[in-house]
């Protein structure tokens, strides 16, 4: 097989990320967690202080990631995760592109959308309000496929209102991806009706599955000549902390996270049929908590990479 071209965007504000806490919202550690004394090292050197308490470490606790998804729920949209905000602002010229190609790509016929681990539709919504190309006015059919109830719940609610006698939705709730819990099953999701489609579009979601069933499925659910629009927090971040919230009683709740880097992932994408058509990586930015784009809690990560996305094309 022809080893596929890659058109790779880098930005110098980028990098790997994988999810922090803070009191009921998205846990965001402090980059000082991995040496809770770095902070008082100061004070012992010049031995005119007392040395200060270490830091207090929240409780961690490890769920399966449905279950974390699950209880997130019903804060997910409201408790400021940086890394959505970042998400949201890269994707909004990144996905404007990602469909104007698929738009250009089929022009003819039903065009059939995916967005694969989509929560509480955040992105599932822009695909419901993007504007289609109305000459001639053609169908879009949207499927929004996540293995938690809670997320879908919200989604339905938020979404319901956005349908349009041209842009029909369905959403379901299925394991996305069936051969993390079994090699021998098919990669596809289990949901009637479900076949591949022109484009797919998966956020934020890579970091708690293993690159192999990720791409497994994803190339599953796109066509021959479709596109996917992946993004993911960034390795660098991902190796200091990883997604969850943290809950009433206090307590880090987090899933399975893996700190894929964009190298590995971008091989993953090779080996699984698809060519890479761009890819980009960003760091948080002083100017994006300047801004109000993201929140304080944004600060600590300035200078780190937090985020990576990239455009395929199934060969």
């Amino acid at each position: 097989m022809t080893k596929p071209s890659v058109n790779m965007t880098f930005d110098t504000s980028l990098v790997d990320t994988q999810n922090p806490n803070t009191s009921f919202s998205t846990t965001e550690s402090d980059p000082s967690e991995a040496d809770p004394s770095s902070t008082s090292r100061a004070s012992q050197h010049l031995d005119i202080t007392p040395t200060p308490p270490p830091k207090t470490t929240t409780p961690v606790q490890h769920v399966p990631t449905q279950d974390a998804y699950d209880s997130w729920a019903s804060i997910y949209d409201t408790d400021g995760n940086m890394l959505q905000a970042i998400d949201d602002i890269e994707l909004s010229v990144l996905l404007p592109e990602f469909l104007r190609s698929v738009e250009s790509s089929f022009p003819k016929g039903t065009l059939q959308l995916l967005d694969l681990g989509c929560g509480t539709g955040r992105n599932t919504a822009k695909l419901l309000t993007y504007p289609w190309a109305q000459d001639p006015v053609r169908t879009v059919e949207v499927t929004a496929l996540d293995f938690s109830a809670g997320m879908l719940d919200i989604a339905r609610e938020k979404l319901a209102p956005l349908e349009k006698y041209n842009v029909r939705l369905r959403v379901r709730q299925a394991d996305c991806f069936p051969t993390v819990g079994d090699k021998e099953a098919s990669p596809v999701p289990a949901v009637e009706g479900l076949e591949a489609v022109n484009g797919v579009v998966s956020t934020l979601v890579l970091e708690h599955v293993p690159l192999e069933d990720y791409f497994a499925t994803l190339g599953s659910l796109a066509g021959r000549g479709g596109f996917a629009l992946v993004t993911n927090m960034h390795s660098e971040m991902g190796r200091i902390s990883q997604a969850g919230f943290v809950n009433a009683e206090g307590v880090k709740v987090r899933g399975t996270s893996f700190a894929h880097t964009p190298e590995e992932t971008v091989e993953a994408a090779a080996k699984a049929g698809f060519e890479i058509v761009s890819l980009k990586e960003r760091m948080m930015t002083r100017e994006d908590v300047e801004s109000g784009s993201v929140g304080e809690r944004g600060l600590k990560w300035v200078g780190i990479p937090v985020w990576y996305g990239m455009v395929l094309r199934r060969l």
